[in-house]
C-alpha cells in the first residue's frame, strides 16, 4: 500500500487562490499517476490532497515513491515549489466497491501523517520484502508508535538521490498538451523500451499514426515528459498545414536550444558543422562568434552537408545526456523536411536519439510524399510503427473521472458508456463532448460527483467532433468568435498584436475575448516574452476557419498579411512562407496580386538559400499561377524572371507551358531578360 500527502496544501490554496491552486494540484495529480503508471501500480482512490495505490510488488512501490520525490523535486526547482510526504506498507487487503481494506493500509496512512515533507516512511516488512530488487537504500528508524495501532510498528527511512536538472525545458509544443492521459498502457510500454535502448546507446524511431484526436500528440508528449523528468534533453517541432515552411520540425528544435541552452555550452552542442546550421537558423552565425561559413559547392554537395550537420548536431546534443526528438504532424511535411528525416535516420552518426514522430495515417495515400518515406523506414531495423485507435471503455470511464478531478464512484459509469459509443474513445471527441455536456447544464456536479436528470439516451450528444467544437464555440460571445476566427486565418500559432491588427479589436477587448477562449480551452496562451497563443487542436482551428465564407477568408487574409508587414518590416524573411500564403489567398486586386507574386518568389529565393529545392520550386509556381491570375500588361518581365529561377535551378522538367506563347507582346520582354538570364547562368555555373 502506498498512500501519499501534499503538505501545506491549504496555506497554498490561499496564496495562489482557486484557479491557480486547482491548476497545479491538477498538475500533481498527473505526476503521481505517472509514476504509479510506470512502476506497474494500479490508483484505488483520491483523497483530497493524495492517492492511495496498490502494488503487487514491494520493490515496485518503493521505487513508485522515489520516483514521486523525485519528479516534485524537479517541478519545485522550475515551477511552484510542492512538498509531498509518503507512507509504504504491506500486508493482507480486503476490495469492496472500489476500495481497500486492512492493517496495512492503516499503517500507510500514519506513517504518512508522521512524516515530513520529502520524507518516504516504510514499514521495516516492505523493506524485507523488496531485498535488493529495488534501487533503493535505508536509515532504521527503530519502532514508532502509530495512532490507531496497538503495537509500535518497526520503520524505517527510504533515502532518494536528486535527478539532474534538465539542461533544456520541455518545448511548449509539449508542455501544453492536456493533464488528462488514461489508457495506452501498450503503447507506453513500447515507448519506454525504446527510450532505456536510446539512452543506452541506440538510435531508435517511432512512428505513431492515427485520426485526428486519437491522442498521438499526447502520446508523444507523455514519453517525452518521461524522459525529460529524467534529465534527458527534449527538442521538438510540428509541420504547419498550408504553409510549406522548409525543415520546419528541425527549425524548431534548433531554435528551443538556441534560446535555452546555456551559451558556453553552444559550439559543443551544434557539433562539427555548426556553420552550416546557418541555412536554417541564421542567428547561429552570431551566437558562434568564428564559426566557418557555410560551405559553397554545388547544389547536392551542399544540401548534403546541410544534412550531415543536422546529424552531427543531434549526435553532440546526445552526448551529454539521452536526446528525444519529437516531429509532429508529419503528414504536413515539405519535401525536404522528408528528405532531411530519412537522413538522420539513415546516418551513421552514433548517437542516443529516439525520434518520435506523428502523422495521420487517414490522410496518406498512395500519392503522398509521405508514403514513399514510410515505405523505406519499415525497413530499417531501429523503426517501429504504433497505430492508435479510440481509447477501451473503461479508459474512457477513467478519463472521465480524471475531468471531474477526483474519484466518482461508479456513477459516472453509465455516462461514460455512452459517450464511448458514440465517440469510439476518440480522446478529442470524449473531452469536447464532456465539456459541451456540462456548458449546456445536460450533467451537473453535485457533492463532488456528475449528474444527470435526464436519461443517458436524451442527453443529446453531438455525432463528430467538428459539431461538438462547433456547438462549444457558438456558446462564446461574439467578440470571443470575431477574434478566433481571424487568429484561424492567422495560422495554428498567433500573436497577439498580429490579431489585434488584423482584426480591428483593441487590445483590452482582444485579451478579454482569449481569455474566455483560455478558460474553454480552446485556445492555450504560450510562455515567451511575445503575447503567442495556439489553438488547443487543429480540429478547432479547421472548424473556425471552415465556417468562414470564401470572400471573409480572403478578406482577413489580406488583413493579416498587411498586419505583418506593419508589425514585423524590420524582420519580414522570417515571415515570407506566412507573407506568400496570405496574399495568394487574400482578395486580387491589382496591388495584392503584385504582393502575392512578391513575397512568393522572395520565399523561393529563401528557400534557394537552405538548399530546399522542392519548396522553392512550388514558391516558384505559386508567383506564376499569381501573375496568371492577374492583369499581363507589365508583368511580362517579372514573368519571364521567375521562369529563369525555375530553369537555371534545375527545379523543373518540361515548362513549355510556363514560356509566354504570345510571341508580339512578349518578344521585347525575352530581349529585356536577356541579361538578367545570362547573369542567372553564370552564377549558377559557380
Amino acid at each position: 500500500m502506498l498512500f501519499t500527502d501534499l503538505v501545506g496544501s491549504t496555506n497554498l490554496l490561499s496564496r495562489l487562490g482557486e484557479t491557480a491552486y486547482d491548476d497545479v494540484r491538477r498538475a500533481h495529480f498527473t505526476a503521481l499517476r505517472r509514476a504509479i503508471d510506470e512502476s506497474r501500480g494500479e490508483e484505488v482512490k483520491g483523497l483530497g490532497d493524495g492517492l492511495l495505490a496498490v502494488f503487487e510488488s514491494a520493490a515496485d512501490a518503493l521505487d513508485c515513491a522515489i520516483a514521486i520525490q523525485q519528479s516534485v523535486d524537479l517541478d519545485a526547482r522550475s515551477a511552484t515549489p510542492l512538498s509531498v510526504r509518503v507512507g509504504v506498507a504491506l500486508g493482507d487487503v480486503t476490495f469492496e466497491e472500489r476500495d481497500v481494506y486492512g492493517t496495512a493500509v492503516v499503517e500507510a496512512a500514519r506513517l504518512v501523517a508522521v512524516a515530513t515533507g520529502g520524507q518516504i516512511l516504510a514499514t521495516a516488512l516492505v523493506r524485507a520484502a523488496a531485498g535488493g530488487r529495488s534501487g533503493a537504500t535505508f536509515a532504521d528508524l527503530g519502532a514508532l508508535e502509530l495512532r490507531g495501532l496497538p503495537e509500535p510498528v518497526a520503520t524505517c527511512e527510504v533515502r532518494w538521490a536528486r535527478l539532474p536538472t534538465p539542461e533544456l525545458p520541455l518545448p511548449s509544443l509539449l508542455r501544453h498538451q492536456g493533464r488528462i492521459f488514461v489508457g495506452r498502457e501498450e503503447e507506453m510500454r513500447h515507448l519506454t523500451r525504446c527510450w532505456e535502448e536510446a539512452s543506452g546507446g541506440a538510435l531508435r524511431t517511432v512512428l505513431i499514426a492515427g485520426e485526428p484526436g486519437v491522442g498521438k500528440t499526447r502520446l508523444a508528449a507523455e514519453i517525452a515528459s518521461r524522459a525529460h523528468s529524467r534529465g534527458a534533453t527534449v527538442l521538438g517541432g510540428r509541420c504547419d498545414e498550408d504553409m510549406g515552411v522548409p525543415y520546419q520540425p528541425f527549425v524548431e528544435a534548433l531554435r528551443h536550444l538556441l534560446d535555452t541552452a546555456p551559451g558556453d555550452r553552444l559550439a559543443r552542442l551544434l557539433g562539427r558543422h555548426g556553420g552550416e546550421l546557418a541555412r536554417l537558423v541564421p542567428e547561429v552565425g552570431g551566437l558562434l562568434p568564428g564559426v566557418s561559413e557555410p560551405l559553397r559547392s554545388d547544389p547536392d554537395t551542399e544540401r548534403f552537408r546541410l544534412f550531415d550537420a543536422v546529424a552531427t548536431w543531434l549526435a553532440a546534443a546526445s552526448r551529454d545526456q539521452p536526446l528525444l526528438l519529437v516531429v509532429d504532424d508529419l503528414q504536413w511535411a515539405a519535401k525536404p523536411t522528408l528528405l532531411l528525416l530519412r537522413h538522420v535516420l539513415r546516418g551513421g552518426e552514433p548517437m542516443r536519439l529516439l525520434v518520435v514522430a506523428t502523422y495521420r495515417d487517414t490522410e496518406v495515400g498512395r500519392t503522398h510524399p509521405l508514403s514513399e518515406l514510410l515505405a523505406e523506414l519499415r525497413r530499417l531495423d531501429h523503426v517501429d510503427r504504433i497505430v492508435l485507435s479510440g481509447l477501451a471503455p473503461e479508459a474512457v470511464a477513467a478519463f472521465v473521472e480524471r475531468m471531474a478531478g477526483q474519484d466518482l464512484g461508479g456513477a459516472h459509469e453509465p455516462l461514460a458508456a455512452a459517450v464511448h459509443r458514440e465517440t469510439q474513445g476518440n480522446p478529442l471527441y470524449v473531452r469536447e463532448v464532456m465539456r459541451h455536456l456540462t456548458e449546456t447544464g445536460a450533467i451537473l456536479e453535485r457533492e463532488g460527483r456528475w449528474t444527470t436528470a435526464l436519461p443517458v439516451e436524451r442527453l443529446g450528444i453531438p455525432e463528430g467532433v467538428r459539431d461538438v467544437i462547433g456547438r462549444r464555440l457558438s456558446r462564446l460571445s461574439a467578440p470571443t468568435n470575431q477574434a478566433l476566427a481571424v487568429a484561424a486565418v492567422a495560422g495554428a500559432e498567433f500573436e497577439l498584436d498580429v490579431v489585434e491588427r488584423a482584426g480591428g479589436q483593441d487590445e483590452e477587448a482582444l485579451l478579454s475575448a482569449l481569455d474566455e477562449a483560455v478558460s474553454a480551452r480552446l485556445v492555450v496562451e504560450l510562455p515567451g516574452r511575445a503575447v503567442r497563443y495556439r489553438f488547443a487542436h487543429s480540429l478547432v482551428r479547421a472548424t473556425l476557419y471552415e465556417e468562414l465564407t470564401g470572400a471573409r477568408r480572403a478578406v482577413l487574409h489580406r488583413r493579416v498579411g498587411e498586419s505583418l508587414e506593419q508589425l514585423r518590416g524590420g524582420r519580414l524573411d522570417d515571415y515570407l512562407p506566412a507573407l506568400a500564403h496570405h496574399y495568394e489567398r487574400a482578395a486580387a486586386p491589382r496591388a495584392d496580386m503584385t504582393k502575392a507574386v512578391e513575397y512568393a518568389r522572395r520565399a523561393g529565393d529563401q528557400a534557394l538559400t537552405q538548399l530546399a529545392f522542392e519548396p522553392a520550386a512550388a514558391f516558384y509556381d505559386q508567383a506564376l499561377a499569381s501573375l496568371d491570375a492577374g492583369p499581363a500588361s507589365g508583368d511580362a518581365v517579372l514573368r519571364c524572371e521567375t521562369f529563369v529561377h525555375l530553369s537555371v535551378y534545375g527545379l523543373t522538367g518540361d515548362r513549355a507551358d510556363a514560356v509566354p506563347d504570345d510571341q508580339e507582346h512578349e518578344e521585347s520582354c525575352w530581349q529585356d531578360a536577356e541579361e538578367y538570364v545570362q547573369q542567372e547562368v553564370e552564377r549558377a555555373s559557380h
